[in-house]
C-alpha cells in the first residue's frame, strides 16, 4: 500500500489520552448541545468527568419519559426495554423528575419541555402520593414547545388526570405549540392570551366547564390546527355553546367530545381558511362566515352510534362542508342520514368532490340513499365503500332500472374499492349495478373476509369476477386473505396470482 493511501490510526478523543475536543468548548455551547439529549443522557454527563458537572443544568429544553429505561449492560448499542418494575420505576422517576426541576438553574429560560407519565400498575395516586413530585410545572416567557402528557388509572381502573398546569400557561406570549392530554386545568381567572400559538392539542383534559374551553380558544387568533379529544368538564348544562372566530385555522379535529349521556355543547366556529375537518362521534358543530367552506379538501363525518343531532342539522353540516375534495362518511352518519332523504330533507350538491368513502353500517343504508349520493356529486373520481361495519346483516338492496342514472356514472367514475365483501345476494346486485353502470371505470377492487371463502368456491369467485360491465376497459380484481395474513387477489379473467390461492371445490 502506498503512503499516501494509508490510514493513521489515532485514538478516539477522549479516550486512551486522545484529545478532548468536546471539553474544551464554552459552556454555554456544551449546553446548547445538550438540550437535543433526552434529560436522562444529558444529566448523565454529568459522571464523565468534573467539567461537565452542572452543565446540563442550563439547558434549554427537557425531555422527561417514564416510560422507557436504558439497558447499558451489553457492548452493543444503548437498548431500549421496558422496566420489569414499574412500580419502583415510576418512584424512582418522580424523584428524577424532582432532582431535575429543583436543580436546573433557569427554568424560566426552556424553549421547549417534554413530560410523559404513564403510570400502567393502576397506582397512580399511590405512586404521587408517595414520591416528592412537585405536581405544578413552571413554564417561563421563553417557553415555545409544551407536550405534557399523563396516563394513569387508579386501582379500580378509573383514569385520573394530575393537577400539574399553572395559570400562567394562558398567558405566554412565545408559545407555538401545546400539546395537553391527561391534565386538569382548573379555572381560568384571568383573560386568556396566547398570540403565538398555532397547535393545541387537548387530549383526556378535564376543565371545569365549557365556557373555559371557549375562552382558552378565543384567546389563541392564529391557531392553525386544534384537537379536542375527550375532553370532560366538570359543570354542564343543556345552554352550553362555544363560538370562536379562528381565521387562520387549517385543521379541525373533534373526537369523543363529551360522554355520551351528557349535554352535548355545540361549537359555532368561523374559520374561512380550513382545509382539514375530522369529526369523530361528534357532529353538533355549525361554521359560520362564508358558507361553503372554500378551502376544504379533506372532511371525515362520524356521528357515532350516539347521535343526538337532528336530521336538519346533519343536512346544514354537510351543506357546509360540501366543497370538499375528498369525504368520508361512516355507517353510522349514513344510517342517521337515511331517514333524512325525503321530500323534506334532500342530500346537498357536491360540486367537486372527487374521492368518496362510506360506510355501511348495521342498518343501511338503502339502495335508493347511494343512488342519491352519487346523484350529488356528479365529478367523482373514486369510491370506496367499507363493509367492515354491517356486521353480516344484508344490505336492502332494492332494484334502480326505473331511476335516473347518476352523471358520475357515466362521465367521471375511474376507481371502485370494496372492502370486507360477505357472500350476501344484496352485495352482489349492488357489484353488478356499479359494474354495468359504469361507463368510464378502469379498475375494481374488492376485499373479502374469511366468510366469503367459506360461502363460495372457486366457480362462483369467477362468475362474480366475469359480471357484466358497461366499461371495455375496466379491470376487476378480488382481494382475499391467507391464513398467513397475506392478500392474494384473482383477476378479472379469473387467473389467480398463486397456483393453490383458491380451492377448486365448492367450500
Amino acid at each position: 500500500m502506498e503512503a499516501k493511501d494509508a490510514k493513521i490510526w489515532r485514538p478516539w478523543p477522549g479516550i486512551d489520552g486522545g484529545d478532548d475536543r468536546l471539553s474544551s468548548l464554552p459552556d454555554q455551547i456544551i449546553s446548547y448541545i445538550l438540550s437535543f439529549m433526552e434529560t436522562k443522557y444529558a444529566v448523565g454527563t454529568e459522571a464523565l468527568s468534573r467539567r461537565w458537572e452542572g452543565l446540563w443544568t442550563r439547558v434549554s429544553i427537557l425531555d422527561l419519559d417514564n416510560r422507557l429505561v436504558y439497558d447499558d449492560s451489553s457492548d452493543d448499542d444503548l437498548k431500549i426495554v421496558y422496566a420489569s418494575d414499574a412500580k419502583r420505576r415510576d418512584s424512582q422517576f418522580c424523584h428524577f423528575v424532582d432532582k431535575v426541576l429543583g436543580e436546573h438553574k433557569n427554568l424560566n429560560s426552556l424553549t421547549r419541555f417534554r413530560f410523559h407519565f404513564s403510570v400502567e400498575h393502576r397506582q397512580f395516586s399511590t405512586v404521587l402520593r408517595r414520591t416528592r413530585f412537585k405536581r405544578e410545572l413552571v413554564f417561563g416567557p421563553a417557553i415555545e414547545e409544551i407536550d405534557v402528557r399523563v396516563c394513569g388509572e387508579t386501582a379500580l381502573g378509573i383514569p385520573q388526570c394530575m393537577r400539574c398546569i399553572p395559570e400562567t400557561f394562558y398567558t405566554l406570549k412565545n408559545l407555538k405549540v401545546a400539546r395537553l392530554s391527561g391534565v386538569v386545568l382548573g379555572a381560568i381567572n384571568r383573560p386568556v392570551f396566547l398570540p403565538s400559538l398555532k397547535i393545541l392539542q387537548l387530549s383526556y383534559v378535564k376543565m371545569k366547564d365549557f365556557e373555559s374551553l371557549g375562552r382558552i380558544i378565543s384567546g389563541c387568533p392564529v391557531l392553525e390546527i386544534v384537537l379536542l379529544e375527550s375532553c370532560h368538564p366538570s359543570s354542564k348544562n343543556e345552554n352550553d355553546r362555544i363560538e370562536v372566530s379562528l381565521p387562520r385555522l387549517k385543521n379541525f379535529k373533534v373526537s369523543d367530545y363529551a360522554n355520551w349521556d351528557d349535554p352535548m355543547c355545540p361549537i359555532f366556529i368561523e374559520a374561512p381558511n380550513l382545509e382539514d375537518l375530522y369529526l369523530e362521534h361528534f357532529a353538533e358543530l355549525q361554521f359560520k362566515g362564508k358558507i361553503p367552506l372554500s378551502c376544504l379538501h379533506v372532511a371525515h363525518v362520524d356521528v357515532g352510534q350516539d347521535c343526538r343531532t337532528s336530521y336538519h342539522d346533519m343536512i346544514r353540516l354537510l351543506s357546509q362542508i360540501s366543497n370538499a375534495r375528498k369525504l368520508s362518511l361512516s355507517g353510522e352518519t349514513l344510517n342517521h342520514l337515511s331517514a333524512a332523504t325525503d321530500d323534506d330533507v334532500r342530500l346537498p350538491i357536491f360540486p367537486i368532490l372527487t374521492h368518496l368513502t362510506i360506510g355501511i353500517g348495521l342498518f343501511g343504508p338503502t339502495s335508493w340513499f347511494l343512488h342519491s349520493l352519487l346523484n350529488s356529486a356528479s365529478k367523482l373520481q373514486s369510491l370506496v365503500i367499507d363493509m367492515r361495519g354491517h356486521w353480516g346483516v344484508p344490505l336492502r338492496w332494492e332494484g334502480l332500472e326505473t331511476a335516473c342514472m347518476p352523471h358520475c356514472l357515466l362521465s367521471s367514475l375511474e376507481e371502485i374499492e370494496i372492502r370486507e365483501l360477505v357472500a350476501y345476494l344484496d352485495e352482489k346486485k349492488m357489484i353488478a349495478y356499479l359494474l354495468k353502470s359504469g361507463a368510464v371505470l378502469r379498475k375494481v377492487n374488492m376485499h373479502v373476509n374469511s366468510r366469503f371463502l367459506e360461502l363460495m368456491g372457486r366457480k362462483d369467485l369467477v362468475s362474480l369476477l366475469k359480471l357484466p360491465r358497461r366499461s371495455s376497459t375496466c379491470q376487476v380484481e378480488l382481494f382475499f386473505p391467507f391464513e398467513d395474513e397475506r392478500d392474494s387477489y384473482i383477476d378479472s379473467n379469473g387467473e389467480s396470482d398463486t397456483d393453490d390461492s383458491v380451492d377448486d371445490g365448492d367450500s
